[in-house]
């Protein structure tokens, strides 16, 4: 990281930590060490959307900085899991990452993918974590966590906070309708498996 890049790191960091002090999203009182339900939900939505969009091409270099060479042999959720049993971030932060990586998706045109999700959702969860929790630790934990050198991490947080053009505030409004997506989301998953699961039992009938 250049001295110009350092110091604009330096600014923004202040700058998500002091301003947002008062937008705290409190929608969400329930504190479980981690919530799992959410962290799976999330992670098979974005896993559903990922897979969509496995044979498409980003034609948009601005996500260039988050590609990957190689697809993570880590799942997405498993992922999730690893960020934030360690982190110990609240649900509602968790829903926040979800968001952030929507609307820098939708101001930017990006199509997520199995090669951009993972830096996405590290640099995101960051941001997320600033603007959301009291307390968050050094670049040095995060990026150890998220398999990164200091000076990569570093750099897609500035390429993030850039690109979804600091755009961080959330309104209670917005927060619940992007919840009430997640539950929905939960919900048909569930009616699919249900009905796959008669199906199966039909067939099994007809074959027996």
């Amino acid at each position: 990281m250049s001295d110009t890049e350092e110091t604009e790191y330096l600014s923004l960091n202040s700058s998500i930590s002091h301003t947002n002090r008062n937008n705290k999203i409190n929608l969400i009182q329930k504190k479980d060490p981690i919530p799992i339900k959410t962290i799976e939900i999330i992670a098979d939505l974005l896993n559903n959307i990922c897979e969509e969009n496995k044979d498409k091409t980003n034609v948009n270099n601005k996500i260039a900085p988050f590609m990957t060479i190689n697809i993570p042999s880590m799942s997405i959720k498993d992922y999730l899991l690893r960020l934030t049993y360690y982190t110990k971030i609240n649900e509602s932060t968790i829903i926040i990452i979800f968001i952030y990586i929507d609307r820098i998706c939708k101001i930017n045109n990006f199509k997520i993918n199995y090669r951009n999700i993972y830096k996405l959702i590290i640099s995101s969860m960051i941001i997320a974590i600033k603007y959301n929790e009291d307390i968050f630790y050094s670049s040095e934990v995060y990026a150890k966590l998220g398999g990164l050198s200091v000076k990569e991490l570093n750099y897609l947080e500035i390429k993030f906070l850039i690109l979804i053009k600091f755009y961080l505030f959330i309104e209670q409004d917005l927060f619940s309708k992007y919840y009430d997506t997640l539950i929905s989301f939960n919900e048909e998953n569930k009616e699919e498996t249900l009905l796959e699961s008669d199906n199966d039992s039909e067939n099994n009938d007809e074959v027996n």
